[in-house]
């Protein structure tokens, strides 16, 4: 199949916000890489992009060398962003001009189709009603909501191992005590003393400008992106993802850092999803399973739902910040730009611009959030474009139905 494939955004996107209030769903990290890194270690023909269309100026801003929300092509093969990267059998891409696949309760997987170039802001729905015939199949895997991002980490970061890094050699630094065969530490990665490395039950991958620090412990499979920083004495266990220019802290367990995220202190964090610009508080806590070990439901926008996992933590949004001491139950979502803090254990659903929480939360004005953001962006040597402050006035005004929840 040599069709330029455009990923596209179903409206089962809305199970995975507010993860992807601010970014198109493809930008998610799973394992080593973002679901589009994937797609493109799947394919060399990945053409495009079709996000909603809100999010489309800063997803064109993300990916530049995409057509986004943009057709420039005769004949399209038009692919669900929310399918499984590598968990597809080969055939799916073996579909016919004017056919595509649907699953037997209707979830679309693919079709293809002609276009009349160049078309600006397609209609997902029209281009659907170009098929001419369409087949049942249900050989296929979809990422259903946002706990699949935790439960499928471990898995993710073995199967992009084996992609991304199928030839290596592996040299073991000084003073460095690592067991297992399945570690990768890039040249420029700097490994204090006293680091011990568990690499025995699945591959631990120390990216270029990474810093462990002396007394560090890490179990794979685990992934330390470029430039992130794992400070003295913490643990990293088995199935973390800690995303490029991160720093981390205290005891982290089968849990995702996106990138430029901190959690620096002493704290547990199990099972749990942080997305970009996140300041976790010294000693922030999130619990991961229920005192009655029953599996954990997530609540968002008043719809709840049992995700059959029994190790489930916090879904952070971005731009998300909590005090010292705050503490997480199982299960909880946390909105974009909120400030959390207070005593005692937070709600399981915190909306998106929330200061504080309970009845003394108030809104947090978008442009005191603005200001915050740019603040804490420039530690990083990251200007704010304009396209990402509009975005975030923007999803302001998305998220007010949000607020309505509380």
């Amino acid at each position: 199949m040599n069709f330029p494939i455009y990923l596209f955004e179903d409206e089962f996107v809305g199970n995975f916000l507010p993860l992807v209030w601010m970014r198109p769903f493809v930008d998610l990290r799973i394992g080593i890489s973002t679901l589009l890194e994937k797609w493109q270690k799947e394919s060399s023909h990945i053409k495009g992009l079709l996000v909603r269309d809100y999010i489309k100026d800063y997803t064109t801003y993300l990916y530049p060398g995409l057509d986004i929300n943009v057709i420039t092509e005769d004949v399209c093969f038009f692919l669900n962003a929310r399918l499984k990267p590598y968990c597809n059998p080969q055939s799916i891409f073996n579909v016919s001009v004017g056919e595509g696949l649907k699953t037997s309760d209707g979830h679309i997987i693919c079709f293809v189709c002609e276009v009349n170039p160049v078309i600006e802001n397609p209609d997902l729905n029209l281009l659907i009603k170009k098929v001419q015939v369409w087949h049942t199949y249900d050989e296929v895997e979809f990422l259903d909501d946002m706990s699949d991002l935790v439960r499928l980490n471990g898995f993710y970061i073995k199967e992009d191992f084996k992609r991304f890094y199928p030839y290596f050699n592996l040299k073991i630094p000084p003073d460095l005590r690592a067991t297992g065969e399945m570690l990768y530490i890039h040249e420029d990665a700097d490994i204090s003393p006293y680091v011990v490395i568990d690499a025995s039950e699945g591959p631990v991958v120390i990216e270029k400008g990474a810093k462990i620090m002396p007394f560090v412990f890490i179990q794979g499979p685990a992934f330390i992106g470029e430039n992130s920083v794992v400070k003295p004495f913490t643990k990293v266990f088995e199935g973390t993802t800690i995303g490029p220019v991160c720093k981390v802290g205290g005891e982290i367990e089968a849990s995702i850092f996106h990138s430029y995220s901190n959690k620096q202190h002493d704290g547990f964090l199990g099972h749990s999803y942080v997305a970009t610009w996140v300041n976790l508080g010294a000693d922030t806590v999130t619990s991961d399973l229920k005192n009655n070990y029953s599996t954990v439901r997530l609540r968002y926008m008043g719809k709840e739902w049992d995700t059959g996992m029994q190790f489930l933590g916090t879904f952070f949004s971005d731009h998300v910040k909590t005090g010292i001491n705050t503490m997480l139950t199982s299960g909880t979502i946390v909105g974009v730009f909120s400030n959390v803090f207070g005593g005692g254990y937070m709600p399981k659903f915190i909306p998106s611009f929330s200061w504080g929480v309970g009845d003394s939360r108030s809104t947090y004005d978008p442009s005191k959030a603005v200001d915050t953001a740019i603040r804490m962006m420039a530690r990083r040597n990251i200007e704010m474009s304009e396209v990402y402050k509009n975005l975030i006035f923007k999803v302001f005004e998305f998220t007010e139905s949000e607020r309505n929840f509380d």
